[in-house]
């Protein structure tokens, strides 16, 4: 109030010194001095005296105030005053910066009357000033953010910013554009490194495929001419559905009863599992099926001299002891591990093993049924034992009393029996190992390997297992036979006994396709084309003819033996 009464005194006084005053008559007061040059218009016969006199009727009849002597400088200070008043009337108070039409700096007032910028003002009330002390910049007056008013005004100049804000929008929407065009080529770039990657991949994978086609070809050329040029042929007998699922595994074959036993997955809905099922070789029809473990059979082995025993193994980890001939369970083992091979002992017949996933071997007699006589572990080597073979006593061999070989994924050793205790000697070969087997006939073993990068081919090594020291025996390689760079499967080969010959038979996965080398000569003497992966294979004699057993995921194969 103090402030507004002040004002209307100061205007009350400026209107008095606006009132203008009556000077004396400018006759008594004009003097020469008074008359400037400036008044006086220059002289030109009459018309210049009635010039003069005219100006000086005007000066005594026209009253010259005070007002309108100071007009001049009063006029000139006050424009520019105008001028300072208008540039400061047009800013903002607080940023000091010239207020808009449009924006977030566009003009507003408070309740007593004070313009700022709008941005401005809600910083002030908002930031600077806290909850219960906001008040105007200038008269310190309470305010608040909804005292806030816009102003348009008509004579206001103000600077009009709409175009500044458009463009302002036009940029953050080119920013936004680049920055999304920015990441859009980021990605793009990531993108094409990935197919650069892939594309030097799917060269080297061309590559090599070009690489196995030549070898391929190669391979099933010289197949075709030692097919076409050799004497020693296999024919299909017979094939037999096993089960419509990929379920059978491994099989065995009885010379006593004349059957082959085929694991297989149970067809039957009720007894869902595995077991086995018996094949008459003679007739070649199937018999009775024996359900046997609640999950896949990894390995099954007849007893060398008790005529029905049959001994199978399973990933539920545990082992059965069968009554082939009876069709019953004799006794079921169970362990703590997931077995993955078995065989009898070579040394004692009342021995048998089961190879663990964790590399240890399970030893079990059949004379004791509560529970494993032994446990031989593998510091060195933890992985699966995939097979073991048995080796019977020759006097000649590394192993003279007999015992077994086991083959574990990237080991081999064979397995004497030492006070009691079988002691593993290394086998010095190059893994990784797929399986063993052993032929009696000529005492030799047939380890099986998967490629690796020194040896890119797949090899089945004929070896005899010679004396060495306690902690190694002698390998000596008698063959090795290329298979191909391919070998996903743990496919089991076989010994095949002609006259005057004994065979090797493998599943070459490369040519799909069995080939069959000669332990004589050490070459390929046939060759038999097959349309789905071998797994398992065995021969055997009926009636002085050699047969040929091949065993699919769902089929059993038997190839008759023809010497022309």
């Amino acid at each position: 109030m103090e402030e507004d009464m002040e004002y209307s005194e100061e205007e009350e006084s400026e209107e008095r010194n606006l009132i203008p005053e009556r000077l004396p008559s400018p006759v008594e007061n004009v003097s020469e001095e008074n008359v400037s040059e400036e008044n006086v218009l220059p002289s030109n016969n009459e018309q210049n005296d009635s010039s003069t006199d005219t100006v000086t009727d005007s000066l005594i009849n026209e009253p010259v105030t005070k007002c309108q002597k100071v007009s001049v400088t009063e006029e000139s200070s006050a424009d520019n005053n105008n001028e300072n008043t208008d540039d400061s009337d047009q800013s903002c108070p607080i940023c000091m910066e010239l207020w808009t039409t449009t924006g977030e700096h566009r003009l507003c007032c408070l309740r007593c009357g004070h313009l700022f910028g709008r941005s401005c003002l809600l910083r002030w009330l908002q930031v600077s000033c806290t909850s219960s002390n906001r008040r105007c910049p200038q008269c310190n007056r309470k305010a608040a953010v909804k005292d806030i008013r816009m102003l348009y005004a008509k004579k206001l100049v103000c600077i009009d910013t709409s175009e500044l804000e458009i463009m302002k929008t036009q940029l953050s929407t080119v920013t936004a554009e680049k920055n999304r065009i920015e990441i859009e080529l980021s990605k793009s770039n990531l993108r094409q490194k990935l197919y650069e990657q892939q594309l030097t991949t799917m060269k080297n994978r061309i590559a090599e495929l070009q690489n196995q086609l030549s070898t391929t070809k190669s391979d099933f050329n010289r197949c075709q001419s030692v097919s076409a040029n050799t004497s020693t042929k296999f024919h299909l007998e017979h094939s037999l559905e096993i089960c419509k699922e990929d379920g059978c595994r491994v099989l065995d074959y009885n010379h006593w009863y004349g059957l082959l036993a085929v694991s297989q997955k149970s067809g039957n809905p009720l007894f869902t599992g595995y077991g086995v099922k018996k094949i008459d070789v003679e007739n070649f029809v199937p018999r009775q099926f024996l359900f046997l473990h609640s999950q896949a059979i990894r390995d099954i082995s007849f007893h060398p001299s008790q005529q029905s025993i049959l001994l199978s193994v399973g990933f539920d980890k545990s082992a059965k002891l069968i009554d082939i001939q009876n069709n019953t369970i004799m006794h079921s083992y169970t362990t703590d591990f997931t077995l993955w091979s078995c065989c009898w002992s070579g040394d004692d017949s009342n021995i048998f093993f089961a190879g663990a996933q964790n590399g240890s071997i399970i030893q079990f007699d059949i004379r004791q049924t509560s529970s494993p006589v032994g446990l031989l572990e593998s510091p060195n080597d933890r992985s699966p034992v995939i097979s073991l073979a048995t080796v019977p006593a020759y006097a000649e061999c590394g192993i003279s009393r007999g015992g077994f070989i086991a083959c574990r994924l990237n080991s081999c050793n064979a397995y004497e029996l030492k006070e009691s205790t079988y002691i593993p000697k290394e086998i010095n070969l190059q893994g990784p190992f797929v399986s063993v087997r052993y032929d009696k006939k000529n005492n030799h073993a047939l380890i099986s390997c998967r490629p690796n990068e020194r040896l890119p081919q797949a090899r089945h090594i004929v070896c005899s297992i010679e004396k060495g020291n306690d902690e190694m025996v002698l390998c000596n390689i008698v063959h090795t036979f290329n298979a191909g760079n391919s070998q996903r499967l743990l496919s089991r080969p076989c010994h095949i006994s002609v006259e005057n010959d004994t065979l090797i038979a493998v599943h070459q996965e490369s040519i799909n396709s069995i080939p069959f080398w000669s332990i004589s000569t050490g070459n390929q003497v046939h060759t038999l084309p097959v349309s789905d992966p071998i797994i398992d294979m065995c021969s055997f004699k009926i009636n002085d003819n050699v047969y040929l057993a091949t065993l699919s995921a769902r089929k059993l194969r038997m190839y008759k033996h023809n010497s022309l």
